[in-house]
């Protein structure tokens, strides 16, 4: 019976738990994470367009910061328009009106990783220094995670091709009939592979979850 995956939370980070357990293999170059760490990950960065970002709450909440401190400090950032206009971007996040009436429209802004960066690079102490690194991994791994579904992609687009050659040749005469027959099982294993790898990508992307 397998041991049920522990939550690696924000609370239990800001807890003192740790995330830098990972494995690697022989030559160093790849670390593999375990799943309940890119769980966390998935809580802390998104992908929309392809293109990765967080949030100020998120930010808040990982360094234990009130959110409206947070913005206070985005908006006294010194730096280029230019930089706050690319990584940067204002948005709103609807909480719970304790009044029981509508939802209240609250300020919030998405992120890049540069920005995300450039806004902790001031928090100090052991444990921001922790989350900072966290942070950097969780970038780093959702922009690998984008890299491979467009390599997938690439992959179904050419798998499409070949299936469509073998399929034209296999109408043409009997050696050709032989020839589908026999690519015919070692292609449709190869996309039930591509289409498994895809889904994989895709769910563990997922849209907006930060």
């Amino acid at each position: 019976m397998k041991k049920p995956i522990q939550e690696l939370s924000i609370q239990r980070l800001r807890s003192g738990a740790s995330i830098f357990t990972f494995d690697s293999t022989t030559s160093g170059e790849m670390t593999t994470f375990s799943p309940e760490q890119i769980a966390l990950f998935r809580t802390l960065v998104a992908a929309k367009h392809g293109e990765t970002f967080t949030t100020s709450r998120k930010v808040a909440e990982l360094f234990g910061k009130r959110h409206d401190n947070v913005l206070r400090t985005i908006d006294k950032l010194e730096c280029s328009s230019e930089f706050r206009l690319l990584n940067f971007k204002e948005t709103v996040y609807y909480r719970k009106n304790p009044s029981g009436g509508e939802d209240i429209a609250t300020p919030m802004w998405h992120m890049t990783k540069d920005g995300m960066v450039f806004l902790v690079m001031g928090f100090t102490g052991k444990q921001a220094a922790q989350f900072k690194e966290l942070y950097i991994q969780a970038f780093n791994w959702l922009a690998d995670q984008i890299r491979k579904s467009y390599e997938l992609t690439e992959w179904l687009n050419d798998f499409t091709r070949r299936e469509a050659a073998s399929v034209t040749k296999g109408t043409v005469h009997g050696q050709g009939l032989v020839r589908r027959r026999i690519e015919k099982h070692a292609l449709s294993q190869e996309q039930a592979a591509i289409h498994a790898k895809i889904q994989l990508c895709l769910d563990l992307i997922g849209e907006e979850a930060a």
